[in-house]
């Protein structure tokens, strides 16, 4: 039994180890992160390099699509979508093309 218990707390620490290794690096603040959460376009945008209406367009997100969407971030102000004074940008995976788009142009459903 001691040995059993022995064997347990080696594999424990082991473990534990591997949790507590160095920190993974952290993404630079112009990578686009998406998880998996359906988002709709209320309205036809331009899907941005950056979170900027000066950031090169990457494509359009048209109005009623479906995409994959991460969180919001705060970026560049636009006046989109009903907005005036937007600065909210969400991540967006929109058939291939990652990039962002004005908070406020889209839903969830």
């Amino acid at each position: 039994m001691r040995k059993l218990l022995a064997g347990a707390a080696t594999t424990m620490v082991a473990v534990a180890s591997l949790a507590f290794s160095a920190p993974a690096q952290a993404a630079s603040s112009d990578t686009v992160s998406v998880q998996a959460i359906n988002c709709i376009a209320k309205e036809s945008v331009r899907i941005r390099k950056s979170k900027s209406t000066s950031a090169t367009s990457l494509g359009l997100f048209p109005k009623g699509a479906g995409a994959e969407c991460g969180g919001s971030t705060e970026g560049g102000t636009y006046t989109a979508c009903g907005h005036t004074n937007g600065f909210f940008w969400i991540a967006i995976n929109y058939q291939g093309i990652k990039g962002y788009v004005a908070l406020y142009c889209i839903t969830r459903p």
